[in-house]
């Protein structure tokens, strides 16, 4: 077919043929501030390419390095990105795009907002990959849009940052902090997650107190530390103390495994509690009880012989003590 400029005979939905103008090309982009002024389209290979620019009351610019807005232009060029399809036509738009000459930055190209990035890709075009990725996998959508997976992988990063960027962060009130174990190299590091939420909310290199400092220093502000009423971590000394230090309304809450664990390693038989010693409750953290000591026999406890009742196990005496423990708190794990 023999592309002519202000016609498109490839439409016949209402029994009749219809010449689209480059006007019409405008309304079907819908890109606020710019035209169509040239089109071309190739039937065989179903593609479609438009060439815009910006429109006559569309002369401000904006410097993408500090956001001042200019009246002149250094220079013009144009850049080439694909954008999502129209019908069967594999959609690629020619934008006239603007160097300015910005007095704190230098010459700059200017600030498009359909243009996110200096990838080959539209901004509607980014945000359609990125939708794609949350229920599919890179492979299949990289399939899908016809795209490399290392490419459709950039394009899912872009879209992710672009929205936690974008979002309100939950406020955190209840924090969990752990580690995890990556190898003989990198050894362990320590994640920050919102217990409310269930998100993760910071990953920082290796498990020291200085770790954890940082992120209290650097990730949240004196209001935000001070709204902190629990945090969820195991007995790892450095995370007690720097909860202790940079929260001081938070109550620190031990997580049950920790506990059992300490608690069969202190036993005297060195294994398994006896039944007397559980929890109270399963979203509840309390203190451990032991109501006989191990190997005593029925006919001893009969003749009179003490139970050894100790308030706290022997892992638990163990422990730093600083802080007194206070009444139990149900958290949603």
């Amino acid at each position: 077919m023999n592309a002519k400029q202000g016609c498109f005979s490839g439409i016949q939905n209402f029994g009749y043929t219809r010449c689209l103008r480059d006007s019409d090309f405008t309304k079907l982009l819908r890109w606020p501030g710019y035209r169509v002024y040239r089109h071309e389209i190739n039937e065989r290979a179903k593609t479609l390419k438009l060439w815009i620019r910006r429109k006559r009351g569309n002369k401000k610019l904006i410097c993408s390095g500090c956001g001042r807005k200019l009246d002149e232009a250094h220079e013009v060029s144009e850049r080439e990105v694909r954008d999502l399809p129209c019908m069967e036509f594999r959609t690629t738009v020619v934008v006239e795009v603007y160097r300015v000459c910005c007095p704190d930055c230098g010459v700059m190209i200017e600030k498009v907002p359909q243009l996110p990035s200096k990838a080959p890709f539209s901004k509607r075009f980014e945000d359609a990959v990125g939708q794609a990725c949350e229920s599919a996998a890179a492979r299949q959508v990289a399939l899908l849009f016809g795209l490399a997976a290392s490419t459709v992988r950039a394009i899912d990063l872009r879209y992710l940052e672009g929205w936690a960027a974008s979002r309100r962060t939950p406020a955190l009130a209840r924090m969990g902090v752990d580690e995890i174990y990556l190898g003989k190299k990198q050894k362990f590091i320590t994640v920050v997650s919102n217990l409310e939420s269930g998100e993760p909310l910071w990953f920082g290199r290796e498990r020291k107190k200085d770790t954890l400092d940082l992120f209290f220093r650097e990730e949240l502000s004196s209001g935000q530390r001070m709204r902190i009423t629990a945090a969820c971590v195991d007995m790892w000394e450095p995370f007690r103390l720097s909860i202790e230090q940079w929260a001081p309304n938070c109550r620190i809450v031990y997580d049950k495994f920790h506990i059992m664990q300490h608690a069969n390693r202190r036993s005297p038989a060195g294994g398994v509690l006896p039944q007397e010693r559980a929890f109270a409750g399963a979203g509840e953290t309390r203190a451990l009880a032991a109501a006989e000591p191990l190997g005593a026999s029925d006919g001893q406890q009969a003749a009179g012989a003490k139970a050894d009742v100790r308030t706290q196990p022997e892992a638990f005496q163990a422990l730093s003590s600083e802080r007194e423990p206070g009444p139990p708190m149900e958290l949603s794990l």
